[in-house]
């Protein structure tokens, strides 16, 4: 009993590596901008999976910033009949949280805190070899809070956008 458990175990592993039901992905870009960012993706049916994402942010807008992130999202493959998920043409519901501090002139910090919700649609390639490159845009309405003095109305409709590539597995 505890061969065939095993045996089925093996296949059943086996058989996720070559469908490519996870994804793990980065933007490459990000860094240029002072962030790193990496997303995690898991087919969980025939025409959708689901999405966690983490980032880390040292450099906004040219100001010195210690921010980190978590995303979550849904994503549905409209063209899931002719291409097996994870590629093809999508539409992302998706929510977003970040926390952290920011540095003023002055050499003191502010704490700033925000929620985003927000939509993507885009389109996923995915090669035979594994990889992958996404590519993504959408509105994102953002809440942001903060402790200190928060400069200018930051809380409202910001553009969102996914360029990332990566490994399907």
């Amino acid at each position: 009993m505890k061969k065939l458990i095993l045996s089925l175990a093996f296949v059943a592993f086996a058989f996720s590596l070559s469908a490519q039901s996870n994804v793990i992905k980065t933007n490459p870009l990000a860094l240029a901008f002072g962030s790193f960012n990496a997303t995690f993706e898991r087919v969980v049916s025939p025409s959708s999976s689901i999405l966690i994402s983490g980032q880390y942010m040292f450099r906004l807008f040219g100001e010195e910033v210690n921010l980190g992130g978590l995303g979550l999202g849904y994503r549905y493959f409209f063209t899931h009949a002719k291409k097996p998920v994870p590629a093809g043409f999508y539409v992302t519901p998706q929510g977003a949280f970040s926390f952290g501090k920011v540095k003023n002139e002055d050499g003191t910090s502010t704490g700033a805190n925000s929620f985003g919700i927000g939509a993507e649609i885009g389109y996923q390639w995915v090669w035979e070899s594994g990889f992958v490159l996404d590519l993504g845009i959408g509105p994102m309405y953002r809440f942001l809070s903060g402790t200190g003095e928060v400069e200018g109305n930051t809380t409202g409709i910001w553009p969102s956008a996914t360029l990332a590539i990566g490994y399907a597995f």
